[in-house]
């Protein structure tokens, strides 16, 4: 994609200065709207591969050894008689993070060739939740697990998981959650056609951004076994959070439909994100799942998405 734009771009040089074609010049104001299917990059993380836990400590005895359980491992779990049937009902609501992204843009346009643009983009999220409801009998299949391969599971003695009956019929929930908000800067090359009826551009920037991802996770007492013990209930939300500058670039075409108001298609591309910070974890399950007490993430934010808009020029140019 980056050849074929540095390919756009010559033609664009090219064919600007060898047509005789205006554009229209001067100030416009753009919205847009476009889909992003897999914001954060969080789509592998919720349906396939969850989040791994401490060396030493395991979610739901000895079921898997994540803390956050996949989608599809909840569904193998919902459906293995080896494992007891500790998982009843699996819910969820989306299948995969995604987003609308929604852009405001103030663009220049002079000299019939150039533009600059800067603009305000926003990702509305529609956010995963994950939910499953453990057996009627959870502690006695948690206890049962637990002793398959002989002896206590890391020493829990039986009077231990018979007091967890918190855990019959109890609900257990995955919430996942991101945003972002970014400002880009593009300047670029316009070809215009048909006296600036139509036009194809592309261009090159940078973008502030600022977004973040986050998961809230609920579970009852006993889920979670700690040196021996079996955890209180828990409900937190971890949240990992990046901002900085990256790259943008753009690929586009309008077409005017009426006096002065066009209709753009755009192909954007931006490389956004960074490490988070140090998060500390509150709820004593968490810390004995993930076997640490703080943690740190890679905050994805880059998208590659077309984007379907409308552009309105005041005119106002200076040259």
């Amino acid at each position: 994609m980056k050849k074929l734009l540095v390919v756009v771009l010559a033609m664009a040089v090219a064919l600007s200065f060898g047509s005789m074609a205006m554009a229209k010049n001067g100030l416009s104001l753009e919205f847009g709207l476009g889909y992003n299917p897999n914001m954060a990059d969080m789509g592998k993380t919720i349906l396939k591969d969850g989040e791994n836990g401490g060396a030493d400590n395991t979610y739901s005895g000895t079921i898997v050894k994540k803390a956050i359980l996949a989608q599809n491992e909840l569904e193998v779990a919902k459906n293995d008689a080896t494992k007891g049937r500790l998982i009843t009902k699996v819910k969820t609501d989306v299948s995969a993070m995604s987003s609308l992204n929604v852009g405001l843009n103030a663009r220049y346009d002079i000299l019939n060739k150039f533009f600059a643009k800067i603009g305000f983009n926003y990702d509305v999220v529609f956010g995963t939740e994950q939910q499953f409801t453990l057996a009627s009998n959870a502690n006695a299949v948690m206890f049962g697990l637990a002793n398959m391969s002989g002896g206590n599971y890391l020493n829990v003695s039986a009077s231990n998981w018979a007091t967890a009956t918190s855990l019959n019929n109890a609900k257990v929930s995955q919430k996942w959650e991101a945003g972002c908000w970014a400002i880009p800067v593009t300047i670029g090359i316009n070809v215009p056609i048909n006296d600036g009826k139509y036009n194809i551009y592309a261009g090159l920037g940078l973008t502030y951004y600022s977004g973040y991802w986050a998961i809230t996770a609920k579970g009852p007492a006993g889920y979670v076994v700690s040196n021996s013990t079996l955890t209180p209930a828990y409900s937190e939300k971890v949240k990992f959070e990046a901002s900085g500058i990256g790259m943008n670039y753009l690929i586009g075409a309008d077409a005017e439909v009426y006096d002065n108001l066009a209709v753009f298609i755009e192909y954007t591309v931006t490389y956004a994100g960074g490490m988070s910070d140090s998060v500390d974890l509150k709820a004593p399950a968490l810390k004995a799942a993930m076997g640490v007490d703080n943690m740190v993430y890679p905050v994805n934010l880059s998208s590659a998405l077309f984007k379907f808009g409308v552009k309105y020029n005041f005119g106002l140019a200076t040259l």
